[in-house]
């Protein structure tokens, strides 16, 4: 008895040690504003769900296979590994596991809360083991945007110092992320109609209308048994009702859907995403059956790239319609304390998961965000609005103004440049402030000569109304805030900001298209943008940190030699990092069913509207895409896996596979136009890639390429 008590004596002493000494910091959550603390603690025994994500091996060896068997130039090219075989080349140390497992343990978490993979450990425990765990307090926070509740870390959570050596990093614990959804769907137009019909008839997207123009069988549909196509969504589901009547207003097959996730509709979630998503990757991808890939609220890119590694038969084509800054996937600008890891690391394990599908024979097509080079969410706003495209979406009381854009500063340095970059931390801070309601205040009375106003449009976004130049505006201190006219200086934030996952290299960046037509005959197919009508512009650009792969560089450098005289200054991006987007497709005016039954969104009666977005595009590729595997599985050969390195070469090698698009620019986002931007060009550029792809000649090409 006293043998056991003295040993229980010096494990208690250890434990104790364990968790007093030698820790080290790995997370320590700063919530966005919208996300409220409730300032009560969880429940004790209340779940909660995280990863341990160790590190990985032969990391060197999986990039390799992945490029020898993405390159039609390689002997290798198609020859794909099962998920078996990638988990086992970059399986983790037995040594790894074990130093956590003991860590665990110490800490009463059970086998039976640990669930096992390749090169994480994810564990469902309760908040109060996971409190002992990381040494470290939780609340429940609550979004003002959406009334989504997540138990997060309520200050900073530790681990022994020794366990760094073992994982990369954790996640669960302290993300806020909210993903941008890349469709919208106000129907109101705009333009005036007047004005709109002298313009554009603006033709409604069906799936006809489609595949009309991108010359697509009308008949055409799969049938191999093994071929499936996925779409992933996040806190957003479909409405089987919807699709039931999209299915059946254009004559289509009804699709054979599989669900992966739980539907959240009950729970208030959105509808219109999923089902664009779903309804036009199974009209264009006719007979081959979907998987809808449901992630629930707080899992993000990361976790919908682990979770296909572990499926049974994983889609063959995936479609992805969402985005979230590059630069936001937690702020790299200041270490990220607020998740324990920064973007770039959070980008590249992520880059890595990718690389693993593609080198299953996946092929992962991401929409490349609604906002144009500039975009709106997580940018600095430090972009120069051009003073020629005042309120370019309508709704304001003025078409146009003399200062379109001001400047809010405070003592300790933080800018809010208004209204570009209201999407911005710092002007989501300002703008909640009464303070700076006072300061504005202050600038208008300052200023009454100019008849300053700020005005909303048709989107209630808002507008700087001024009948003096800036240079005549007063600055104003008052409340703690400075209000001035906004001066552009390259020091105070970047211009554009790229978006991720869209930007990486190991995925398919789609961007949007919009046809001009009259009297319902399409008369050109140009990049998409608000300042011809649309309601998103196509986004595009270059990464802040992901290198340029190989398969671009000519297509890129091409781009470079050849528009020196219309391309961004040199400050404005990096020409040698990852451009996008690789391809294009229309994505304007699609009519989609939506359920109006708020009794059960699941069925009808639905609605008909027309939304915008390159999340239009991308499923709608990813049909065709489908299309093509399924006659390449049909005839016994290997699936297209990763498209970029046949797209570039197709391209190069057969152009009439494409549409060149060769007018549009992105250097506005959904409501304001930056005196910087990319236009469209011959050849590939940061507006459409290497243009929208003629099926006839697309198909025939690979076909071909593929030995058949």
């Amino acid at each position: 008895m006293k043998i056991h008590l003295f040993l229980s004596i010096l494990f208690f002493i250890a434990l104790l040690e364990a968790t007093t000494h030698d820790r080290v910091i790995i997370a320590h959550p700063k919530p966005p504003l919208h996300w409220k603390p409730s300032h009560i603690l969880p429940d004790p025994s209340e779940l909660i769900q995280f990863k341990l994500l160790l590190k990985q091996n032969n990391l060197d060896k999986l990039n390799q296979y992945f490029w020898e068997v993405s390159n039609p130039k390689s002997p290798y090219y198609g020859d794909f590994l099962t998920s078996q075989q990638v988990n086992d080349l970059v399986r983790s140390n037995e040594e790894s596991f074990q130093q956590v497992y003991q860590l665990l343990g110490q800490h009463e978490i059970h086998q039976d809360e640990i669930e096992e993979k390749a090169d994480y450990i994810l564990v469902r425990t309760s908040v109060e083991r996971a409190a002992s765990l990381f040494q470290a307090k939780f609340l429940k926070y609550k979004s003002s945007k959406t009334g989504a509740v997540r138990v997060r870390l309520h200050g900073p959570a530790t681990l022994p110092s020794h366990i760094l050596d073992h994982i990369d990093f954790v996640t669960g614990l302290s993300e806020f992320m909210d993903k941008i959804k890349t469709s919208h769907h106000n129907p109101a137009k705009n333009y005036d109609n007047a004005d709109k019909a002298s313009l554009n008839d603006d033709i409604l997207i069906t799936p006809p209308v489609l595949k009309s123009y991108y010359n697509v069988p009308p008949t055409e549909k799969g049938s191999a048994p093994s071929n499936f196509q996925g779409i992933a969504a996040f806190s957003d589901y479909f409405s089987q009702g919807a699709l039931d009547q999209f299915v059946k207003t254009y004559s289509l097959q009804t699709p054979n859907v599989t669900i992966n996730g739980s539907d959240c509709l009950s729970g208030g979630c959105d509808q219109y995403e999923s089902d664009l998503d779903m309804q036009y990757i199974s009209a264009m991808g006719q007979g081959i059956p979907i998987l809808f890939m449901a992630h629930p609220d707080g899992e993000w890119i990361l976790d919908y790239a682990q979770s296909v590694l572990y499926m049974h038969n994983p889609p063959l084509v995936q479609s992805i319609s969402y985005g979230w800054a590059e630069l936001s996937q937690c702020d790299i600008t200041n270490g990220c304390s607020t998740y324990g890891y920064n973007s770039q690391q959070y980008v590249n394990r992520t880059d890595v998961e990718l690389q693993k599908i593609g080198s299953m024979g996946i092929s992962v097509l991401v929409s490349d965000g609604d906002d144009g080079a500039p975009s709106l969410g997580g940018s600095s706003g430090n972009c120069p609005i051009d003073p020629g495209t005042y309120c370019p979406t309508g709704g304001c009381a003025h078409t146009k103004t003399q200062c379109a854009e001001l400047t809010f500063s405070t003592s300790d340095g933080s800018l809010c440049f208004f209204p570009q970059g209201i999407g911005s931390d710092s002007c989501s801070s300002m703008l909640n402030d009464p303070n700076l309601q006072t300061a504005m205040n202050a600038f208008s009375d300052a200023n009454t000569k100019c008849k300053l106003a700020f005005e909303s449009d048709r989107t209630n976004l808002p507008h700087v109304y001024s009948e003096c130049a800036c240079s005549s505006l007063s600055n104003v201190t008052n409340s703690g805030y400075t209000v001035s006219a906004y001066s552009f200086s390259e020091s105070n934030g970047a211009i554009f900001t790229s978006e991720y996952p869209t930007s990486s290299p190991f995925v398919t960046s789609v961007g949007a298209t919009q046809f001009l037509s009259r009297n319902s005959h399409i008369t050109q197919e140009l990049g998409c943008s608000i300042l011809e009508g649309a309601k998103i512009t196509t986004g595009g650009g270059f990464s802040t940190f992901q290198p340029q792969p190989d398969y671009q560089a000519k297509a890129v450098a091409s781009w470079m030699a050849n528009n020196q005289g219309s391309i961004p200054p040199s400050f404005a991006f990096n020409p040698t990092m990852r451009a996008y987007p690789d391809i294009s497709f229309n994505g304007h005016n699609y009519n989609i069913f939506a359920s109006t039954n708020s009794a059960n969104f699941d069925q009808c009666p639905c609605t008909q509207l027309p939304v915008d977005g390159t999340s239009c595009s991308s499923p709608a590729l990813a049909g065709l895409i489908s299309l093509i595997n399924d006659k390449l599985i049909s005839a016994g050969k290997s699936p297209l896996g990763f498209l970029n390195p046949l797209l570039y070469q197709m391209a190069l090698e057969n152009p009439s596979s494409f549409n060149d698009i060769t007018a549009g620019s992105n250097n506005c986002n959904r409501s304001y136009c930056c005196k910087y931007g990319y236009t469209a060009t011959a050849g590939w550029d940061p507006v459409s890639g290497i243009g929208s792809p003629d099926f006839e000649q697309f198909e025939k090409y690979i076909l071909s390429i593929k030995g058949l």
